[in-house]
């Protein structure tokens, strides 16, 4: 019987060598549906989705994707915002810069943590290859 994190594995992959050598299009549905996946394989469903996502042209800021904390003082809330661009090379480095943006979600909201690359941020680079997702 095949593990869920070798199903999830073997779909990565066959998404991501049939749409290597095409430039990506960001989609929210694709956010949303790998979010669930990246989620299950790796981080146990422990993560809320986040609370808002914008796709907009980030290449002036040479990054991919970012996580942002936005407080609202007044009312005591607290909510996070994941900003995607709206090209990658392919599909691959799509859902690498997903992964790689969840493991700073899961430092902020989850651990307390200040969100940076450190140990803890490190410490997710073995569960993201597990599923087939490489850099971080």
């Amino acid at each position: 019987m095949e593990s869920k994190k070798a199903k999830i594995k073997r779909m990565i992959k066959s998404e991501c060598e049939a749409t290597a050598t095409r430039m990506y299009k960001t989609t929210y549905a694709d956010i949303k549906k790998y979010f669930k996946v990246i989620n299950e394989g790796v981080f146990k469903n422990k993560l809320s989705p986040f609370n808002d996502i914008q796709i907009k042209n980030l290449t002036r800021q040479k990054v991919y994707g970012q996580v942002w904390i936005k407080d609202n003082k007044r009312k005591g809330t607290r909510w996070y915002l994941l900003e995607m661009d709206e090209k990658y090379k392919n599909f691959s480095e799509f859902l690498n810069t997903l992964g790689h943006e969840m493991v700073h979600l899961y430092q902020l909201a989850n651990c307390g943590d200040s969100g940076n690359h450190n140990k803890l941020f490190y410490s997710y680079r073995p569960k993201l290859k597990e599923i087939g997702l490489g850099q971080i």
